[in-house]
């Protein structure tokens, strides 16, 4: 039978999601952790591959049981043996034909920001001490919204030729602490698209880059984009499914 369930893990200390030849990632753990409950190997498929130091609150994840098992209990077990900083929640029975990463609808970002120095949110926010014009940012971001070809910003590393993105939402809020937040929502998301739109953007912001976000993506130029911004500030927030999935 195929299970699913959402994750939430702080990233910090992971190599990402996969696992890596030399560091430990959020699968091996769970993969490892279930092994010993279901008293099985169990691999796990998951929605999305998060990279190293970023984070998650609702990282979508399926895996297959020979047997039918007790979700409720199993999902005590698994929190019971996890480290503090990887959770599992909302674990329940799906269709045989669900796919974690496949039949996802649409992914959301967010990537905190902190104008000024918090030590109590090291490595959960990115500190920004330039001078930013947020109004030109939040002009900017509206460029990116639609379907788009984001060549001019994924790293090299990608595997996919598919540079094609639909992006249906961004907005940029500001927390009762002052921290900002960026969201974005799309159908996917291509090899760190999403802190090289960031980081992007507060180069516009900071008055370092002058030409206008649509013009970038237009270019399909990662020589035209800004730098990357760090790992630590972004969260995978959601992974949404269809609603007859009702996950």
């Amino acid at each position: 039978m195929r299970y699913f369930c959402r994750l939430e893990y702080d990233g910090t200390r992971f190599g990402g999601w996969q696992y890596q030849p030399n560091c430990t990632g959020v699968q091996q753990i769970l993969e490892e952790t279930l092994a010993v409950v279901l008293r099985l190997p169990c691999p796990v498929t998951a929605a999305g591959r998060t990279d190293a130091g970023v984070h998650a609150r609702g990282q979508g994840v399926h895996f297959d049981a020979a047997d039918e098992i007790d979700t409720a209990s199993v999902m005590v077990s698994l929190n019971g043996l996890l480290p503090p900083d990887i959770a599992v929640y909302g674990l329940k029975a799906v269709r045989d034909d669900f796919h974690a990463r496949y039949s996802a609808v649409s992914r959301i970002y967010k990537y905190y920001f902190s104008e000024k120095k918090s030590p109590l949110l090291f490595k959960r926010v990115w500190p920004v001490y330039y001078r930013i014009d947020w109004s030109r940012v939040e002009h900017e971001m509206k460029s990116l919204i639609g379907v788009h070809d984001f060549t001019a910003v994924c790293s090299s590393g990608s595997d996919s030729d598919n540079k094609e993105c639909r992006i249906s939402n961004v907005s940029l809020s500001c927390q009762e602490n002052g921290i900002k937040v960026f969201t974005i929502e799309a159908n996917r998301f291509i090899y760190k698209m999403v802190r090289s739109l960031v980081g992007t953007l507060v180069d516009i912001g900071r008055g370092r880059i002058s030409d206008s976000m649509e013009s970038i993506i237009f270019s399909k130029d990662r020589n035209r984009a800004g730098e990357t911004a760090p790992a630590c500030g972004l969260t995978l927030e959601w992974v949404s499914y269809p609603l007859g999935d009702s996950l």
